[in-house]
């Protein structure tokens, strides 16, 4: 039997509900953890009911932690429509075009 060649595990990460300051060293921990457990993490938040900037800045800054530690990150296509919007507004356009944002 042959294993196929190298492939990451990608590692799911749902965060649901309420996505905004008030719930975000929750948001951080399990994505820190999901990073440290997997070279690939795909964050799906399509059960959030509310989003701010300061997820935004979450998410901005697990990229940058994805990139330097050579983790493949992404976020679940298609991205809520009230996410989308904030995104949008901050010209954070490439999170809902591009369909991963990784370290590779």
């Amino acid at each position: 039997m042959s294993i196929p060649a190298q492939t990451p595990a990608l590692r799911p990460l749902r965060l649901q509900g309420r996505l905004t300051i008030a719930t975000i060293q929750e948001s951080r921990a399990a994505l820190l953890e999901a990073m440290r457990a997997s070279p690939a993490v795909e964050l799906d938040c399509a059960d959030g009911t509310a989003f701010d900037t300061c997820f935004v800045q979450l998410l901005e800054s697990a990229h940058a932690l994805a990139q330097r530690d050579g983790i493949a990150f992404s976020l679940r296509q298609p991205v809520p429509p009230p996410l989308a919007a904030i995104l949008a507004e901050g010209g954070f356009r490439d999170w809902t075009s591009s369909p991963e944002r990784s370290a590779a």
